[in-house]
């Protein structure tokens, strides 16, 4: 754990402590018998192989929240008992030979077991513990019991937090399993650890929450700062900043218009401001760093953020030799992520991330001017990347026909050329489509969409349809493989109809894991816009997925079967053509396991229709061990599928001619 030194907890206090945090425990929990653990790393294995399961719930593999003086830490408690179990093949365990050169024991792999929560079926228990470890030969534990509002249902403990300054209070952030009511609880000593509600969030109707950071609470616990969705308007709504005083119970938004706040750095109780990162009006692939007033000023409404960092105006011109190329940024506040300090803040750590070459640098508070330079890639790699033929990235919006805007992004060639009328380049789709997901970002990243545009001569888009950060959510409740798969085929229908150097007779899409199972749904909409695609590690029948993602939008099913019917994608997989589908997905995936896969193929296989699979043994969801012959796959399929003219097939050219930015 990271924070063991920071806080001023000792590896033997934590480890001393490890029979209070297994006690009452699943002993499924771990790969070894809790007792055995002897080391801060042991520890820190298992929890992390742990709570890796959790993905839907916490954003880190994280359930240990240490006080600010390291004398005290709580932890959550999962117990598995019930929850159903999923098994998988490892073939890497392979058979045994004795001395005699006899098989030992069973010749086939052994089976990995998890517990997995499907939709309906009985989740977790969650039990959240405050420890005392002030004196480690007399370690004290209190049970925290969750507030009245939540106690005796099923629900989700998405977030933990110490009150800044005390050892004896918590707050904690608590969800109904249905997601779409959230509770946020003071727990303290005094209370004997039972938490009293002190605010609640209900989703609009036909919508759900999501989950988002802890609030941060001002330095004497009497107000906090939190994320929420606000409606700006029929089509859009957007993550903005509430404030609240928890005596008079007075509720204010401190930022808002048409763009997302992404992350509260931290909240300068002295200087009474609040800084944050957002993205900027239409222009949700940026990132930039804004502060605004607290609301401890009575005219809060009519004090608008300030964002230091768009167009380099007056904050940032005299650094702008740095940051010409920048609109996507990250900072670093002391003290860390989400915390409220009651001493002034001097300086940050301001780093730009894209489309130019990163470069950090740090800040002074009050003038924002440059202090001293981190680091910049750009004396180091700037030459390399002059000497590569790249391609030429655009970003735009695209009406839909329903409303909202969807966000492209295309990667065009290096042969590409404005003057070029009668060119014809082959098209790939990458596809995401997951509610709250985004796909178009100007951060600056070189990947095998990059790689193939610029060796394949391929015109590479990435969309952002409804239902993805920003977009309402409500075409999207009770319903999957929707609205999202059509807005991927009617942007790309828009787009083959209105730039006239795309081969609408070489398209083709792709996409991991939800966006593996939107290639599957499209390809099987029967419209001939997509000539093949290729689905890495898909879902396929939400009946099997987990139970946190997917009753969040679906509700359950005995309250909602014909919308996982209509979601189901081996229904649709009959409809694809033959020979326009590649299946990739590995038989060790815990996200979408591969009984996903299973099922699609037999589908395709019951309807006579020809079709790719490929599996990949002891490999998980992200396919880490074997990405280069995924990739080399994907790239061949499409190679034949779409007719591709790779680079090393032509004769040299000019590699000193570089698109412009």
């Amino acid at each position: 754990m990271e924070w063991a030194a920071g806080y001023r907890i000792q590896e033997d206090q934590l480890v001393q402590a490890m029979p209070f945090i297994q006690e009452g425990a699943a002993i499924d929990w771990w790969d070894v018998t809790p007792s055995e653990i002897r080391t801060l790393a042991q520890l820190t294995t298992e929890l992390r192989q742990y709570f890796l399961a959790r993905e839907e719930i916490f954003e880190t593999p994280e359930a240990i929240w240490p006080s600010a003086d390291g004398t005290h830490f709580m932890f959550a408690l999962f117990n598995d008992t019930n929850v159903g179990m999923m098994t998988y093949p490892w073939l890497s365990s392979g058979a045994l030979f004795s001395g005699s050169g006899m098989f030992s024991g069973s010749i086939f792999p052994e089976t990995k077991n998890v517990r997995f929560p499907t939709p309906g079926t009985t989740n977790p228990e969650v039990e959240l513990w405050a420890v005392d470890i002030t004196n480690v030969s007399d370690i004290k534990k209190f049970s925290i019991k969750p507030p009245a509002s939540i106690y005796g249902q099923d629900y989700y403990l998405t977030s933990a937090g110490w009150i800044p300054g005390t050892n004896c209070q918590v707050s904690v952030v608590y969800m109904g399993r249905s997601q779409n009511y959230s509770v946020i609880s003071l727990c303290s000593k005094v209370e004997n650890w039972n938490c009293l509600e002190v605010h609640s969030e209900r989703a609009p109707e036909d919508e759900w929450l999501d989950i988002f950071p802890h609030p941060v609470f001002s330095s004497d616990g009497s107000s906090f700062l939190f994320l929420a969705n606000i409606q700006e308007s029929e089509n859009y709504q957007f993550r903005h900043i509430k404030h609240v005083t928890i005596s008079q119970r007075r509720i204010s938004v401190i930022s808002h218009g048409r763009y997302e706040v992404t992350k509260i750095l931290c909240w300068d109780t002295i200087n009474h401001k609040v800084y944050f990162l957002a993205t900027q009006d239409k222009k949700p692939g940026q990132r930039h760093l804004y502060s605004v007033q607290d609301p401890i000023h009575d005219d809060i409404r009519k004090i608008e953020p300030q964002c230091i960092t768009c167009d380099l105006g007056e904050d940032l011109w005299s650094s702008r030799y740095y940051y010409t190329n920048c609109t996507h940024f990250e900072a670093f506040i002391t003290p860390t992520l989400g915390v409220a300090t009651n001493y002034g803040i001097e300086f940050y750590i301001l780093e730009c991330q894209g489309p130019g070459l990163p470069v950090s640098g740090v800040h002074m508070q009050t003038t924002h001017g440059l202090v001293k330079i981190l680091y910049d890639t750009r004396p180091f790699y700037t030459e390399k990347l002059q000497k590569l033929a790249l391609p030429t990235q655009r970003s735009f919006e695209v009406a839909l026909p329903h409303g909202g805007r969807a966000q492209v992004q295309l990667l065009l060639p290096p042969s590409w050329r404005e003057e070029l009328r009668d060119a014809a380049f082959p098209v790939i789709v990458e596809v995401n489509g997951r509610p709250g997901s985004e796909s178009v970002s100007e951060k600056f990243k070189i990947d095998w969409g990059t790689y193939m545009s610029s060796r394949n001569d391929v015109v590479y888009i990435r969309l952002d349809v409804r239902g993805s950060k920003g977009q309402s959510k409500k075409t999207l409740y009770r319903h999957l493989g929707g609205v999202e798969v059509l807005d991927q085929i009617s942007v790309l229908g828009y787009l083959l109809d209105t730039i006239g150097f795309l081969d609408e007779t070489r398209v083709g899409m792709w996409g991991w894991g939800y966006g593996g199972y939107v290639t599957s749904m499209a390809l099987g909409t029967q419209q001939d816009v997509f000539k093949c695609g290729i689905a890495v590690s898909p879902t396929a029948d939400w009946l099997y997925s987990n139970s946190a993602f997917t009753e969040r939008i679906l509700g359950l099913p005995a309250e909602n079967f014909k919308g996982y019917v209509e979601a189901d994608a081996t229904q649709r997989a009959r409809l694809i053509k033959s020979n326009s589908y590649f299946l990739i997905h590995g038989l060790a995936d815990t996200t979408a396991p591969f009984v996903h896969g299973v099922q699609l193929a037999k589908s395709l296989t019951s309807a006579n229709v020809l079709f790719r699979y490929q599996t990949y043994a002891d490999e998980g969801h992200d396919l880490s061990g074997v990405l280069e012959h995924v990739y080399s796959s994907m790239e061949q399929y499409f190679a034949e599928c779409l007719s591709l003219d790779p680079d090393d097939t032509k004769p040299e050219v000019d590699k000193s001619i570089v698109p412009a930015e």
